[in-house]
């Protein structure tokens, strides 16, 4: 609520805006910003750039510096950054003053051309660590390295060479310190190295372009994608990976040239491997390959003059989700014999994206709103044989995107906000007869990127131990499209990747930093950056049981040969461990302890040496003090929002309080009293942008507040594709009350309602029904009226038609 420009500086504990730097104005924005004990330094603004250094304590200007900044690391005794040119690309100022200081890195940097002539040579990273300066960039020095240098922080070149994966061309583009390693960021490629011998650490494909997606192999992955090169080898999009060593295997496929197309999709039957390319529009065609995995040798290759958007391997084939030129979307089956192809009968009016098989069905998603001449909104599913169209109906009230099934259950994701006649956001569980939503709803409502919320799951995964993975994110993105944002799923922030047990429905403690999700394997999930692996298994049942401040927690322990600990977290809030993290023998399964006035969340992890599994779900307890409320979370469906929540497990509440604000931690919307028998609280939610936490209260007083979940409730259009059913009609005097049923399908939120003269006519007023209503009620003067209703854009169904007599 306050002006701040480009610079704000909040107390760490409460959230609370803190003074420091009001009067800053840098007269257009920051692009760098970091610090030491004495100042913060920020680079940014118009006229060819600032940089500039204000004082840590009061916020004062210290100095304003004009030139191009592009990268700072700062000690109380010099700040270094980084610019263009090969002259002085990085370079030292005086922490006080800003004036050039007495440093030189010791390394002679090269001229690099440029289009036009000039210098291509850019300082974009700076990492200060452990008396060194790590430098990343565009650049080439006279010692023959380029994109990554480390140099004394005094001055003076460090031998440490790391097997950058790009030349001049590919930039580090960011540097970070990760335990024991430099890890450096080249244009979309992520390699580590040993922050003392330079040597490559295992961390993630070290291939130079982009990761479209992954399939199991003999030795690890394969991994298909936009990328011609790897380890210095040439490859042609396709490579294979030991995720032992992540080392680059010699094996190479056999495809004569780099398609035209990327590698867009990889899937195995444990014999063949299978690689297609997706096709474009303006000509390319798709091409699918059958590959010996163990020798890389093309055995089969047949190429579709359309676009191929999806396949899934099913039995002795292949089923394939096609596009033609003219946007006509289709399946077929590619048999993996002897590669012969059967297109199916059925056509879609526009693209088929996502494609999955359970026996004689075939089911599918997409952008299409017809399938052979019938309405099938977002889904519909197949006989595999004869191409029927089976009466599975979740019509989607926007677009589907992905669709899983495995043991006899469907699983489906997109940007709908309703499915199956039921409220669902970006994932849902159908029944696989029905198509109807099962009551499973995890509402992931997608990412929070740059103050917007992009709607819906982009990516699904089943993994084999019964793990569902998604990647929140606006349908179409690219599967392997970095998505740092945060994620929103039932109103809780998280990364953009969640996972969920499928035997229990409950969001599983997992949260990577996440990247696009390209597929799981059975040794770990493989994103577009990093193989990340499920790792140790997690204990289970935590418990605490109290005696006022004596404490004693108990869990249990699965079988494991390479559990070497396990380790006790107490935070202050939600997922914290910033009071106390205790490392316990590999075998123990229970601690007692005393603890002082405070309420506390508490996990169990175990250990494997560095790694470390999955944690407990929290448990809150709390002495002298209400414990906090657990797993809360917050789901819209229209306009209502129903909250709810897990009780604290010690410390009884007498009541609850939730707390809503325009902002994180904020509470300046207001607040609402819960009984505190309650778990559950359905609101009629406000328009706008929210958050809300909850509190327990007891007579020893406040808890600590739980989780925050966030809330859009602003108006969105929406687009239906099937009218409401069962219209009737009342008259009493002049007002007319019409009241109609949702459809079976649940895709209509808005319809029209259209009166006409005449049966079928709409002469007379058509205007659109209020969001999510049954009923309406209007006055309209004497006369004979014929009503319907008729849904909004994917069709022109209307009900059925009443006769409406106003005397």
């Amino acid at each position: 609520g306050a002006t701040r420009r480009g610079l704000a500086a909040l107390d760490a504990a409460t959230g609370a805006l803190s003074p420091w730097s009001a009067g800053f104005d840098p007269r257009g924005g920051e692009r760098e910003l970091s610090f030491s004990s004495l100042a913060v330094y920020v680079a940014g603004g118009s006229d060819q750039g600032h940089l500039w250094g204000l004082d840590a304590a009061s916020g004062a200007v210290l100095f304003d510096r004009p030139g191009f900044v592009s990268a700072i690391a700062a000690s109380s005794g010099l700040v270094y950054v980084g610019g263009v040119g090969y002259t002085r690309p990085v370079w030292a100022v005086d922490p006080r003053t800003g004036q050039d200081a007495a440093w030189a890195p010791g390394l002679t940097f090269e001229y690099i051309p440029a289009t036009y002539g000039w210098d291509a040579t850019h300082v974009t990273a700076l990492l200060l660590d452990g008396g060194r300066l790590y430098i990343g960039g565009r650049f080439r020095t006279a010692d023959g390295r380029t994109s990554l240098a480390a140099v004394a922080a005094g001055g003076g070149a460090i031998n440490w060479r790391p097997a950058t994966p790009g030349q001049t061309g590919d930039p580090a583009v960011a540097l970070f310190r990760i335990g024991p390693a430099i890890v450096a960021s080249f244009a979309g490629v992520i390699s580590a190295f040993d922050v003392a011998s330079a040597a490559t650490i295992p961390f993630a494909p070290d291939v130079v372009g982009g990761v479209a997606a992954a399939a199991a192999a003999p030795e690890g992955v394969v991994i298909g994608g936009s990328f011609n090169g790897s380890g210095g080898v040439t490859r042609l999009g396709l490579a294979s990976i030991d995720l032992d060593t992540y080392a680059i295997e010699p094996w190479t496929s056999a495809l004569s040239t780099l398609p035209a197309d990327p590698i867009a999709e990889l899937a195995t039957n444990g014999t063949w491997l299978f690689a297609r390319t997706e096709g474009t529009l303006n000509g390319n065609d798709a091409r699918f390959f059958k590959i010996d995995p163990a020798t890389g040798t093309v055995v089969a290759e047949r190429i579709f003059p359309s676009i191929a958007t999806r396949m899934r391997v099913a039995g002795g084939e292949i089923v394939v989700a096609t596009l033609s030129r003219d946007a006509v979307g289709g399946v077929g089956r590619l048999a993996i014999g002897d590669w012969t192809f059967t297109a199916l009968p059925v056509t879609f009016n526009s693209s088929p994206t996502g494609v999955d098989v359970a026996g004689d069905t075939i089911y599918l998603a997409g952008r299409f709103s017809t399938v052979s001449g019938e309405s099938r909104p977002s889904f519909a599913a197949l006989h595999r044989v004869t191409g029927a169209l089976l009466p599975w109906r979740p019509a989607a009230d926007f677009p589907g995107g992905l669709v899983r099934t495995a043991g006899g259950r469907v699983w489906v994701a997109g940007e709908f906000r309703r499915v199956g006649g039921q409220r669902r956001r970006g994932l849902a569980e159908l029944d696989p007869s029905t198509g109807a939503a099962l009551p499973w709803n995890p509402d992931v409502s997608g990412v929070l990127s740059g103050g917007s919320l992009l709607g819906g799951v982009h990516a699904l995964e089943l993994g084999g131990d019964g793990t569902l993975y998604a990647a929140a994110g606006s349908f179409p993105l690219a599967s392997f499209t970095d998505l740092p944002e945060r994620g929103v799923a039932a109103g809780q922030l998280t990364s953009s990747l969640v996972a969920y047990s499928t035997s229990t429905g409950r969001r599983l403690p997992w949260r990577p930093v996440g990247a696009g999700l390209v597929a799981a394997l059975p040794d770990c999930l493989f994103t577009s950056f990093a193989c990340l692996p499920p790792g140790e298994p997690a204990p289970a049942g935590l418990q605490v049981a109290q005696s006022g401040a004596s404490l004693a927690f108990t869990w249990t322990l699965p079988p494991s040969a390479t559990r070497t600990g396990v380790r006790l977290e107490v935070g202050s809030a939600a997922g914290r461990a910033d009071l106390v993290t205790l490392d316990l023998p590999a075998g123990q399964s229970a601690f007692s302890a005393a603890a002082p006035r405070g309420s506390y969340f508490v996990r169990v992890r175990a250990l494997a040496g560095a790694a470390s599994s999955m944690p407990t779900p929290d448990v809150t307890f709390a002495v002298g003090a209400a414990a906090a409320p657990l797993d809360f979370t917050a789901i819209a469906a229209g306009p209502l929002v129903t909250f709810a929540w897990q009780p604290p497990s010690t410390g009884g509440p007498t009541r609850y309080e939730l707390e809503a604000g325009s902002g994180e931690g904020r509470r300046d919307i207001g607040a609402i009293g819960i009984a505190g028998a309650a778990t559950t609280l359905t609101v009629n939610a406000p328009i706008g942008r929210f958050w809300t936490r909850l509190v327990a209260v007891n007579d020893s007083g406040r808890s600590a507040v739980s989780n925050e979940a966030f809330i859009d409730n602003t108006p969105r259009y929406t687009c239906s594709t099937s009218p409401p059913q069962n219209l009737m009609a009342t008259v009493v005097g002049r007002t007319v009350t019409l009241t109609w049923q949702l459809p079976v399908d649940g895709s209509e939120d808005q319809p029209w309602i259209i009166a006409g003269s005449a049966p079928g006519l709409s002469d007379i007023v058509s205007f659109l029904a209020p969001p999510y209503a049954t009923s309406v009620s209007v006055v309209a003067p004497p006369g004979t009226y014929y009503v319907r209703l008729r849904a909004g854009c994917f069709t022109t169904a209307s009900s059925n038609e009443v006769q409406v007599v106003v005397p």
